[in-house]
């Protein structure tokens, strides 16, 4: 039997005001529950940092957290152990280095502020960037939530196109929560002809997972991103899981078309994982052009610099 895969250190992005103060205690329950250690990371905004200016950020980030902490923490029920990270610039600019320096398993994110309709666009495109920043599983926060035991995550994936190493990945963090992982594959009516290979699939993963607590669903909607939030809501999903490529599909999740629905995603944290796909994206490639096109002109560029 392989290792178990744990997270044991995660990344929190923080401001120092109420959204992050309610970002944080989510943090702190979270890795008391998977007795994980916290970085808190703050970016000062500034061009550059002097050593008397780190020291003072570090200091006033590690008082915030201290006083949330106090707060919302009983004294026999001590919050995850801490460490505090301080950068000049913006959080873009630097959370790549900050993950691989301190080798982190998980980044938590606040979603950001959310509009009438659900969550801003600004905030949706911030949050996908640091998707494609990172290497680590992402976990975005709802602005309105507060911490739930996750009990049953949902993992909305196709079961022809499935990395091994991931769901491994994904499982293993299931089992360290103690929750149980639905796997559920939701397919339009145009996929009806590919339902025997997904049923086929769905099988030879179930042997994968044999002795975990798994289950595995296959379910045709009109809309597969409607039917995915419409099953981890009849689910009592307390967060979904997606893995893929890029981004494409978060910002399809966030758009305004879905959010003004006030759909499920939109209130349970999402958990993403970058995963290597056979399948064209589900942007029917469009994505993929753009990137394509963006590659050649920067091969071009250097070419004619060299």
């Amino acid at each position: 039997m392989s290792t178990l895969s744990l997270t044991k250190r995660i990344l929190v992005p923080l401001e120092m005001n109420e959204a992050g103060e309610n970002l944080l205690y989510y943090a702190g329950q979270l890795a008391h529950a998977l007795g994980a250690e916290l970085y808190l990371f703050h970016a000062c905004k500034t061009a550059d940092l002097t050593f008397t200016q780190q020291s003072s950020c570090i200091q006033k980030l590690r008082s915030f957290a201290e006083r949330v902490f106090s707060r919302e923490f009983k004294a026999d029920k001590a919050a995850a152990p801490f460490d505090c990270v301080v950068r000049p610039g913006q959080v873009l600019d630097s959370i790549q280095s900050v993950v691989q320096d301190y080798q982190i398993d998980l980044v938590l994110l606040d979603a950001g502020v959310r509009a009438p309709s659900g969550l801003s666009e600004v905030a949706a495109d911030q949050t996908a960037a640091i998707m494609e920043l990172v290497s680590c599983p992402v976990m975005v926060i709802p602005p309105v939530a507060r911490y739930k035991k996750l009990k049953h995550l949902v993992f909305a994936t196709d079961f022809t196109d499935q990395e091994q190493s991931v769901l491994f990945r994904i499982a293993d963090f299931a089992q360290q929560l103690k929750a149980k992982l639905t796997l559920v594959q939701v397919y339009g009516e145009e996929e009806r002809a590919q339902l025997c290979a997904y049923k086929a699939a769905m099988l030879e993963l179930e042997k994968q997972m044999k002795g975990r607590k798994v289950e595995f669903r296959l379910l045709e909607e009109e809309d597969v991103l409607e039917g995915i939030s419409e099953f981890a809501e009849l689910a009592c999903a307390d967060a979904l899981i997606l893995a893929t490529q890029d981004n494409y599909l978060m910002q399809r999740l966030f758009s305004s078309n879905y959010v003004k629905t006030m759909a499920f995603h939109t209130r349970i944290p999402l958990l993403t994982y970058h995963q290597h796909k056979k399948k064209p994206c589900s942007g029917c490639c469009v994505n993929c052009a753009k990137k394509q096109r963006e590659t050649q002109i920067q091969t071009v560029g250097q070419h004619l610099i060299g």
